[in-house]
């Protein structure tokens, strides 16, 4: 079982305190909170995001997101960015800005990641030192120093260097609020499970120095948040003194109650995927198509795949995507009709790393869910099961799982709401960003020379 709280507990206020936030610098109006992460419409990670403005809101500040590409493909590909503002708007943050590369700045990281002899770092330092190339634009500057920020709340370690470049450049190297990193995931693992080549050197990182980087890297917060189980248990044992918090992530107040109030949709969906473009997303949808539908196929459930994951089929496994065009959606721009005519939620996930988003959002909604055990990965799983929440990884378990959970909706909805309401609910995970905030501890006039972590 979980910790009732799960942090390496150093010095601050004790956790039954009430949260009181004091004036940065004085400051008569209303406090900020600047949120930093990447600009991916529609993905998990905004959903988190989103969640974290909502937090903010709730505790009387105003926030302000910031999206900061960290990829070579935003400064060649306009469509993508063309569509940056439009999809980080669904955060409902009071201001949203989108940093660009700054040609001079980009060309110039670029030819000393090119230059292996210039080049000692890893790709992880690389895709830092990208990021931290791009640039807000002037009048976007000027909002900024106007702010008077209590932190910096930073998500995925890439975006980190552009936002300790920001703040410095905010408040100089002396006095400046705190900053909160959201890990979302273990960069070195992914990175090396990808393969990615580090530019400097034309090869892929090997493992332990993609965590000695990664740990380096993430030293330079003042405290760390953590969404899944497993990350927060890597890193706790790598930065034991590092404040650090695990945060399950939770939904969006206004997206559930907006799936509550729309009017049933004359057609259900029997089984309902959503997926983005993914590697892992695409291993499970075809490993449910080729091996758990031809189990189930004269039940005659109909099945609904909805995102960027039916391009991705299409382009990797043209002859699938042709068997099974009838069930692909395509992206669309709101998935709560789709979720309110669905009976079950389905996650077939054969790997991936960090949390599922897609798991807790069906919870949340009190939809009947089958998942592999890789879609509850970094939850507390025996909570679940106490909850009668099971894990289903070979094809005939699966197979039942679905036609118990349609034969039985209404059991299998109070299942899914008790687990959400026990694990993810906003009032658990609210709880502990409390904690996490005064960990970081934003008071009037703080100074950041030399901060010693609390110890454990």
């Amino acid at each position: 079982m979980l910790p009732k709280q799960a942090t390496n507990q150093g010095k601050g206020r004790p956790s039954h305190e009430k949260l009181y936030i004091r004036p940065w610098f004085g400051a008569a109006h209303t406090q900020s909170v600047i949120i930093v992460g990447p600009p991916w419409p529609r993905s998990a990670a905004l959903r988190v995001i989103q969640t974290q403005v909502q937090y903010y809101r709730q505790r009387g500040f105003s926030t302000v997101f910031v999206g900061v590409p960290f990829l070579w493909d935003f400064k060649y590909l306009p469509e993508i960015s063309a569509r940056l503002p439009q999809g980080v708007t669904e955060l409902d943050a009071d201001r949203v800005f989108v940093a660009t590369f700054d040609d001079k700045t980009y060309n110039s990281k670029r030819y000393h990641a090119t230059n292996w002899r210039a080049f000692s770092g890893t790709a992880l330092d690389w895709q830092v030192a990208i990021a931290r190339a791009c640039r807000l634009r002037e009048e976007e500057m000027n909002f900024m120093r106007k702010l008077q920020p209590a932190l910096f709340h930073v998500n995925h370690l890439y975006t980190l260097g552009f936002a300790l470049c920001l703040r410095k450049q905010l408040f100089g190297p002396d006095s400046r609020p705190p900053l909160i990193l959201e890990t979302h995931d273990v960069q070195s693992h992914l990175t090396h499970q990808k393969g990615d080549r580090n530019p400097g050197t034309a090869r892929p990182d090997g493992l332990q120095r993609l965590i000695k980087s990664e740990v380096s890297l993430l030293k330079k917060a003042d405290v760390l948040i953590h969404i899944s189980r497993h990350d927060f248990a890597f890193f706790q044992r790598l930065l034991p003194s590092k404040p650090q918090f695990l945060v399950f992530p939770t939904i969006d107040e206004k997206f559930r109650s907006r799936v509550k109030r729309v009017p049933s949709p004359p057609e259900a969906i029997d089984l309902l995927f959503v997926g983005q473009w993914h590697p892992a997303n695409f291993v499970g949808i075809r490993w449910f198509l080729q091996t758990v539908w031809p189990l189930i196929v004269d039940r005659n459930y109909s099945l609904k795949i909805v995102g960027a994951i039916g391009h991705m089929v299409q382009r990797k496994s043209p002859k699938l995507y042709k068997a099974f065009c009838a069930c692909f959606v395509g992206e669309v721009v709101d998935l709560v009709p789709y979720y309110r005519a669905a009976r079950c939620v389905i996650a077939p996930m054969r790997w991936g790393t960090g949390i599922s988003i897609k798991t807790v959002e069906a919870l949340s909604l009190g939809k009947p869910f089958v998942g592999t055990s890789t879609a509850f990965r970094g939850m507390p799983m025996e909570r679940l099961k106490e909850a009668g929440l099971l894990a289903h990884d070979d094809a005939k378990s699966f197979a039942r799982a679905i036609s118990l959970a349609l034969s039985r909706e209404r059991q299998a909805a109070s299942i899914s709401r008790a687990v959400y309401e026990d694990v993810f609910s906003n009032r658990a995970s609210f709880a502990t960003r409390d904690a996490a905030f005064r960990a970081a501890g934003p008071v009037e006039g703080r100074r950041h020379r030399s901060r010693q972590p609390a110890k454990s």
